[in-house]
């Protein structure tokens, strides 16, 4: 039987974190500067899990710590079920 290989968890969780709040940091930032008709629709769906996110700056990056903080969960637990089942079905 061969050795699985382990992942990280918590650089699983930072990678993710990083990636998800730096794409959500970006996209408030352009939904700031652009016109507003054009990234209405972007708006909507992102008030839904980050609510007051494309309204001003502050909020912007109040929801970008908020979207790391999904990002670093959602990694961690990928990387805690990978590891689980790596181990058992190897």
């Amino acid at each position: 039987m061969e050795k699985s290989t382990k992942l990280s968890t918590i650089g699983l969780g930072i990678s993710l974190g990083l990636a998800w709040s730096i794409g959500v940091l970006i996209v408030g930032v352009m939904a700031l500067v652009m016109e507003q008709g054009t990234v209405e629709p972007f708006k909507n769906l992102f008030n839904i899990m980050y609510p007051g996110w494309g309204d001003t700056l502050g909020k912007t990056l109040l929801m970008t710590v908020w979207s790391f903080t999904h990002g670093f969960v959602g990694g961690f637990l990928i990387g805690i079920f990978y590891n689980l089942f790596a181990k058992r079905f190897n």
